[in-house]
């Protein structure tokens, strides 16, 4: 469990510093974008680079990158920010007795000196990250099941909102499916929503026959504008990101600037029906307020906005919409240029991608341990022994004779090269563990055996311990690693020479 939540962790860490830089650039990009068309596209792209960042982060499909690693070579960083050595890690170097015998054990610290510091804290702050993360989405999945019992109690239209309604979307000639229309008596505003098939629920008052037409046409508008530009889903997605990112502000920010922004096209596009964007701002503040149509305020008021409003400047939502509808100093696009949609998205995925290869924490890499280690990873730890030989032991016990001056590590690959015959093999044994298989064959004598160079490799990850001898890989139990702290030999009956002894960790 530790070793996942640790290769969880990792992963995390870096993507979130990748989202950083990424959202940083993309909340620019929008702030200096006038077209609230083209701002919705930059934060749609922000949205999938950033759920996407921690997949690319934990598979690494492009060669890592390590930073920190190159600011503590350049001398950039001083060197007290690397965690330092355990004096454990050398405990027994100084006690290896003569061939056969176990040299005596120092007493060591109860913290594990295989994990560099602050792996607890690191670990602490995985566990409350996914707890906040399950929260949120537990939370929206019951948003979403409201929604869809709220469809479910809802009622057809009458036939005079139903005509006006289909009229409507027939105008906006939306390709199929068209949005669905249901009437509640629990909404006091209508809203849209379906990820889906987009669904359009209006509050039970508006469907009255006496209701006034103009503001009835003004609320289908603007809801069918949302609809036909699925905001229902781009919604969604905002909201999946905002809340695998909640310690982040960037998606707070992004997704609420991208609903500001769709709420000004939906009201241009319903203002274009009208063709006066007076009109419409006077049925928008009059609606707001919980008015019917006929007790809206004039025209003349919303022109000159009263003191509360300007007190805030442009703090409230409704107050830039009605900015955006009476004093839009340029024109607004509808929909943004197919070709600023492809090189937006080609931009901002190509960014990603690099940005998730950056690996600021730890100097463990479980991603490249579990896998083959690459050559140009500098942060990758490693203990070289070129050559050991083990001599026989006097001891008729399989009790460890030769301790080396490294604490196994939590996640590591053992890779040498051993010269011995078949039946030293099976004697033999490397940090407790057997370095041939049980169902290698064992001569009765030694004459009939001759030495010859084996390949052998030991793998402990989250996946369990495997072993391997000459390209033949064998499950082992991980219980054979309890309680080994150090790297140790077990001999056989003859002298056996490992060489090219490498542990990667």
């Amino acid at each position: 469990m530790w070793i996942a939540l640790d290769q969880f962790s990792r992963a995390m860490i870096d993507a979130a510093v990748a989202n950083v830089v990424l959202l940083s650039a993309i909340a620019t990009a929008v702030v200096i974008t006038r077209q609230p068309a083209r701002r919705i596209v930059l934060v749609q792209a922000g949205a999938y680079a950033s759920l996407l960042m921690l997949p690319l982060a934990a598979f690494a499909p492009l060669p890592r990158v390590y930073p920190v690693d190159w600011l503590l070579r350049a001398g950039l960083v001083p060197p007290s920010l690397v965690p330092e050595s355990d004096p454990a890690d050398v405990a027994i170097a100084t006690t290896v007795g003569p061939p056969g015998e176990v040299p005596p054990r120092r007493s060591l610290p109860d913290s594990p000196v295989e994990w560099p510091a602050g792996e607890p804290l690191v670990r602490s702050g995985a566990l409350l990250y996914l707890t906040g993360a399950s929260l949120g989405l537990a939370w929206m999945g019951l948003g979403l099941a409201a929604f869809r019992r709220l469809v479910n109690q809802s009622r057809e239209p009458g036939e005079a909102l139903r005509d006006v309604f289909d009229a409507l979307a027939v105008d906006l000639d939306r390709s199929p499916p068209p949005p669905s229309l249901r009437v509640s008596s629990r909404l006091r505003s209508p809203v849209s929503g379906g990820l889906l098939r987009p669904v359009v629920i209006v509050p039970a008052e508006i469907d009255r026959d006496d209701f006034d037409r103009d503001a009835l046409r003004l609320i289908l508008l603007h809801e069918l504008a949302h609809a036909d530009r699925d905001d229902a889903w781009f919604n969604a997605l905002a909201s999946v990101a905002q809340l695998l990112w909640f310690f982040l502000p960037h998606p707070w920010w992004l997704r609420g600037q991208m609903r500001i922004d769709q709420e000004f096209l939906a009201d241009r596009e319903a203002a274009g029906g009208l063709g006066e964007s007076t009109r419409y701002a006077h049925w928008l503040v009059g609606l707001s307020r919980g008015r019917s149509g006929r007790d809206a305020p004039a025209p003349e008021a919303i022109a000159r906005p009263q003191r509360a409003w300007s007190e805030h400047g442009f703090d409230t939502p409704l107050l830039q919409r009605v900015a955006m509808l009476l004093y839009c100093p340029f024109a607004l696009e509808g929909r943004p240029p197919r070709r600023y949609v492809v090189l937006v998205a080609a931009v901002v995925m190509l960014a990603a991608l690099p940005l998730s290869t950056f690996r600021v924490v730890a100097p463990v890499d479980p991603a490249a341990i579990t896998h083959q280690a690459r050559a140009r990873d500098p942060l990758m730890r490693n203990f070289n022994l070129p050559e050991f030989v083990v001599v026989p032991s006097r001891s008729s016990t399989t009790a460890d004779a030769y301790v080396l001056p490294l604490a196994l590590p939590q996640v590591f690959r053992l890779q040498a090269e051993i010269v011995a015959n078949r039946r030293s093999l099976a004697r033999l044994r490397i940090a407790g563990c057997p370095v041939a298989p049980d169902t290698a064959p064992v001569p009765g004598h030694a004459d009939d055996d001759p030495d010859a160079v084996h390949r052998y490799t030991l793998r402990r990850g989250y996946d369990g311990l495997r072993a391997s001898l000459d390209g033949v890989a064998f499950q082992l139990d991980p219980k054979l690693l309890e309680g080994r702290r150090w790297l140790s030999f077990a001999p056989a009956d003859e002298i056996v020479v490992i060489r090219d002894l490498v542990v990667i960790w």
